[in-house]
This record gives structure tokens, sequence and C-alpha cells, in this order.
């Protein structure tokens, strides 16, 4: 009943300003629009078909600081998005931000007597909207989820036993969302994210935010390959990104299939490690666990434990005598060849002869024996901690660096 409501009073304001009038999610999703005036853009025409205005509107739109709003203000347009100026204010109810009003002014001729006509609107829907908000609406769901994927045992089996959710084998995407201005629009980032995804799936998902990371979980029913969900994932990503606007920074991870909600922490805490991964060394901002080999591993470890101390003594003696940087190189190479000196020279682009000679210099530098292999275990995690470091932004080897 109050979504008619709600409805009502939107095609009444709308006659009575003769303009385009929509009500949107706090995530700028479609929930209430009124016919159009003759004043539509690409943008609304979008948002009438798709319910989806696209992330790029979508982050348009909150730059200008519309969710912070308390009275009616004057968004501009776009026109390499197709985005004629718009007026508007978020529709409040206690402090809680429900939704926006949003009135079309393309040729900026809205009076200040409009703008006080909004703020009534507004006012005046956001009771019928909470009562029209379901428990799927409330902020308990994603809690639930939290909970769920949250490394707490206790709270894991409370969450289960509240769970109306039947799954058999479920995997989860995390993505992580840093350097956005504020934490609501951080929220708003990432909600626009998962939800767009869970209505592409094909199955059921479910999905949280907690703090800057969002979780969707993707039940059997929307199963998919490894790729499929990669490919996804990248979307989800780029449509975070664009929504939290310029400066943030996104990386994402994709946990391995885990058996069951009861299960869906292990892939959660993979997906979370694999965005770690991502974000210090991944060359792409998505990485799989199943992919991430020991760099999983290697994620985590505190930022602080990342000094000089974690690399290996050999390593840091023999940056000492390799002045040009290049024995390390062909360290490296023999190693992630598993210590194939065809494989390695072929790296390298180097004769074999320039490769066992390289290899006889690390030996009598640093004193090591290349054929045993749990010192190329040690040597090889040490070359990937010096990754890590670099990649936070710390010096490894300070010592070629000086020179």
């Amino acid at each position: 009943m109050s979504r008619d409501a709600v409805q009502a009073v939107v095609d009444r304001f709308a006659d009575e300003l003769g303009r385009s009038v929509v009500v949107n999610d706090p995530e700028v999703r479609m929930l209430f629009a009124s016919r159009h005036f003759g004043d539509e853009d690409p943008v609304r025409i979008r948002a009438m078909l798709n319910r989806d205005a696209g992330s790029e509107a979508i982050g348009f739109l909150l730059s200008s600081g519309i969710a912070q709003w308390t009275r009616p203000g004057h968004v501009p347009g776009s026109e390499a998005l197709g985005l004629h100026a718009r007026v508007g204010v978020p529709i409040r109810w206690r402090g809680e931000m429900l939704g926006m009003i949003l009135v079309m002014d393309a040729g900026s001729t809205i009076t200040d007597e409009d703008l006080g006509r909004i703020a009534e609107v507004a006012a005046e829907i956001a009771p019928l909207m909470v009562g029209d908000r379901t428990p799927e609406d409330s902020a308990r769901s994603e809690a639930l989820v939290a909970d769920l994927l949250g490394t707490d045992e206790a709270a894991r089996d409370v969450a289960l036993a509240e769970s109306t959710v039947a799954a058999g084998s479920v995997r989860v995407v995390a993505i992580s969302l840093r350097n956005v201005k504020d934490a609501e629009l951080t929220a708003i980032a990432l909600r626009h994210a998962l939800v767009a995804a869970r209505s592409r799936s094909r199955g059921d998902a479910l999905h949280s935010v907690v703090g800057e990371v969002g979780y969707l979980v993707y039940l059997s029913t929307a199963a998919r390959d490894l790729e499929t969900v990669l490919a996804e994932t990248k979307t989800m990503a780029r449509d975070a990104g664009d929504v939290a606007g310029k400066g943030a920074t996104v990386h994402a991870g994709v946990g391995a299939p885990a058996s069951g909600l009861s299960a869906a922490w292990i892939s959660a805490r993979q997906a979370g490690l694999a965005a770690t991964v991502a974000r210090r060394i991944g060359d792409d901002h998505v990485v799989a666990w199943e992919r991430a080999g020991v760099l999983g591993v290697l994620a985590r470890i505190p930022f602080p434990e990342l000094d000089i101390t974690a690399v290996p003594d050999e390593l840091r003696r023999l940056a000492e005598v390799d002045r040009s940087g290049r024995l390390i190189e062909t360290l490296r190479a023999f190693l992630d060849h598993a210590g194939s000196g065809p494989g390695a020279a072929e790296a390298l682009f180097i004769h074999r002869t320039t490769l066992y000679y390289r290899l006889d210099r690390i030996r009598e530098a640093v004193g090591v024996d290349l054929d045993d292999g749990t010192v190329r275990l040690h040597l090889h995690l040490g070359l990937r901690v010096a990754d890590l470091m670099r990649a936070e932004g710390i010096d490894p080897f300070p010592a070629l660096t000086a020179r």
C-alpha cells in the first residue's frame, strides 16, 4: 500500500512542476519514477529500461555530494555521460538515508520556491518509504551474511541457525575499496557493485559490506567456472570504482569453492587474502585464490613485520656484492624455473654458459648450495617477501639503491 502511496506522491509532484521526477535508493537505483515531460536524457532512459543508470553516471551524481546534503541543491549535467542537470535532496528518516529525490532541471529554471517544495515532498515520502521496507531491506540481512563469513565461530553458528538459505557449494568474492573520501560513499559504491552483480547472476547470491570490503557469496544455484567468476568480479570492481570516483583504488579476490554456508567463511578468508595479493603484488587487480600460490601464504604477513629482517641474510649479502642487480635477477629466474638451467637461460635471454657462470658467482658470494631443495625454498620465499616489501614501499635491499 505504501508503495502505491509513494508513487502517487511522485506523480502528483511531477505534474505540479511539469518535470520528470525520480526517487532512488541510497545506491542510486531507481525506486519510483514519474512519466516523462520531454526533459528526459539518456541516463534517465537507461534507468527506466534497466533499473540502473550505469556506474559512471551514479559516480558522477554522488560526486556532487548529494548523499550528504541536508537541503535541496543542484547537480550539474555532464555532456560526456548524456546527463542533464538535476536538483535533488536525500530522503531521510530520523537521520537514516532512505534514498534521494531528483528533479530534471536541464535549463536551470528551478526556482527557490520549487526547491522548497522538493524538501517538503522528501519529508512527505520518508515515512511512507519506512513503512514499505521489508526485512530483506534492513541491515540485518547484511549483518547475518557478515557473521556467516566472519572468523568468530560462535557468531557463525548463530547466523547459520537463523539462515533460511539452502546451499551446496558456495564461492565468495571480496572487493576491497580504498582511498574514498568518506565511509558512506565507500559503502554506497560497494553495495551498488554487489547488488548489480546479484541481479546479473543466473542463480542466487548473498552480499554484505564490512568497512572497506564488500562480499558476494555465490550459492550453488549460481555456480560458475572460475573464468566466468573472474570476469564478473572485474565488472564488479569497475562498477565500484566508477561510483567511488577519482582516486579510489579497487582490488578483488575470488575464493575457492566451499561446501555449504558453514564453510563459506573459508572461501571468504581466501578471497580476502587473494585481494591482498592483488593489492600488494598482483599484475592484475583481481586475483583468484587457486592461482595465488605461495603469495596467498605470504599475504598473511602483517605490514609491521615487513622490514629488512624479513629478508634472508644470504639475499642481503648477495645484494651487497651485486652492484647491477643481475645476480639477484638470475637467481630469481633459476628458482622460478625449479632449478632448470635451460628454462632460466631462456627466460633471461642468455646462453646457458653465462647462466652457469652467474650461478657459480652466487654460490661463491654467499656460500649457498643451490642443489639443496631447502636452500632453494628459503631463497625463493625470501625473494617473494622482498616483492611484498617493495609493494608496500619498503626497500628490501638498501645496499643496491644506495649505489
